[in-house]
């Protein structure tokens, strides 16, 4: 994609640097944003309200009320639904980025996403920031770690209501109802699990995925984020895992294109 760099490793780590936010990736944020957002099945949808411009519109006011780093999180992770789906497209998205039961971004797993082939389940935590005085590589290894704990506290966890929310987003994002089935009963087998208190990270397939908008540091190598990717693997902490460094210089570039739609419309 012009705009985007990726260097992707045969240890399963991705290193995405977006230099511009070009024509290209601008098309395919329009394209992907109502199926981001609400899900395919919504998104496939006629009525208005599922409209490019009404989901941007209800995007930019979930984001105008956050903190900035809530900003910086909800960025993070919109262009990680845009560039993993849209470069590894044997997976699919099993969850939707909107919370659907009050006016905020969703509560749970950052993303759920279903694997065409293998029909197994990966489960998505984002965590995103800013360098600062810190090097892009020791940053983007800092949010690796913050994200690996997250999720592996979150696939450890009793809540109930943690992977209800995964089942119902399961069911509002997929179209095809024997698929949608098939992955309600998966995620409700977790959630049998979890409740009888024998949940554990081992048993589910994770992807950790660093954010970091680089300011004037240099970005880091796809080898360097392959290393820490490694480090992360050999602990052996979850099923399989896969890591995603996405680099950007800050996320002014991309709020700035999405507010020129909303005026432009």
């Amino acid at each position: 994609m012009e705009g985007v760099q990726l260097e992707k490793s045969e240890t399963s780590s991705l290193c995405f640097t977006i230099d511009d936010i070009s024509d290209e990736l601008k098309n395919v944020i329009r394209a992907r944003l109502s199926e981001i957002c609400y899900g395919a099945a919504k998104a496939s949808r006629t009525s208005v309200i599922y409209s490019y411009e009404k989901t941007l519109t209800a995007f930019l006011d979930k984001f105008d009320t956050k903190s900035a780093d809530t900003q910086k999180g909800m960025i993070g992770e919109l262009l990680t639904h845009v560039l993993f789906l849209h470069y590894e497209d044997e997976f699919r998205a099993a969850s939707p980025f909107f919370n659907m039961e009050e006016d905020s971004i969703k509560k749970g797993f950052d993303l759920v996403l279903h694997h065409k082939g293998t029909s197994e389940i990966w489960f998505v935590e984002v965590k995103a920031g800013e360098c600062g005085v810190e090097t892009s590589i020791n940053k983007l290894g800092g949010l690796l770690s913050l994200a690996k704990n997250g999720l592996k506290t979150a696939l450890n966890s009793e809540r109930h209501t943690l992977w209800q929310n995964a089942v119902n987003g399961a069911s509002l994002v997929i179209q095809d109802s024997g698929l949608k089935s098939q992955i309600e009963t998966l995620l409700e087998s977790f959630n049998e699990k979890a409740v009888a208190g024998k949940s554990a990270s081992q048993d589910y397939n994770a992807v950790l995925v660093a954010v970091c908008f680089s300011g004037g540091q240099a970005f880091a190598t796809g080898a360097e984020f392959e290393g820490r990717h490694t480090t992360q693997k050999d602990m052996n902490e979850f099923r399989d895992l896969m890591s995603i460094a996405l680099q950007k210089d800050t996320i002014q570039s991309v709020v700035d294109f999405l507010r020129s739609e909303v005026d432009d419309g």
